[in-house]
């Protein structure tokens, strides 16, 4: 019924999307703010956009979203606000590494240790915090976002330097 009221004009298109992203990524000295736009990548190859609309609203509240909770933007470009019905957070134990932010961060599901459901009082500005997570076939201690169900749902501001901060 929403579609009645508040249509998305745009289809979705092909993109081509190429990220290079740090194997180890490092904190930087400070945080660094998000632009609107895309601001990390999924592991299905959707983009993940901040929490922005293109009015500086909550996009999540704001848009017409599909069963997957992603649409297109102008360009066709088909893009998550939030963690998206459609990724695996299954499990009963840490959540699964959802994506990458374009610091090289990882960025996690809804549960953090123990199998807790985190809230935004859990995490940093950014969204992240720190603790051993699974990397790149190892255990490793290191920073990674998460995220929830509250606004800004994946990532505040950029915790290491940031290698892209576009579509």
């Amino acid at each position: 019924p929403a579609y009645l009221y508040d249509r998305n004009p745009n289809t979705i298109r092909s993109q081509a999307v190429a990220v290079s992203l740090p194997a180890r990524p490092s904190p930087a000295a400070q945080p660094t703010c998000l632009a609107l736009g895309a601001i990390g990548v999924s592991l299905n190859g959707v983009v993940f956009f901040n929490a922005l609309d293109a009015l500086g609203r909550d996009a999540v509240a704001h848009e017409i979203l599909d069963a997957c909770e992603g649409h297109p933007e102008r360009s066709g470009q088909y893009h998550y606000h939030n963690h998206a019905t459609c990724l695996d957070d299954g499990g009963t134990d840490h959540s699964p590494l959802v994506g990458y932010a374009y610091d090289g961060f990882g960025i996690f599901g809804r549960r953090g240790e123990g199998a807790r459901w985190l809230t935004n009082a859990d995490l940093d500005a950014c969204h992240g915090h720190t603790h051993a997570i699974p990397w790149d076939g190892t255990t490793v201690t290191m920073y990674h976002y998460h995220t929830t169900d509250e606004y800004p749902y994946t990532l505040g501001c950029y915790r290491g330097a940031s290698v892209r901060n576009g579509p």
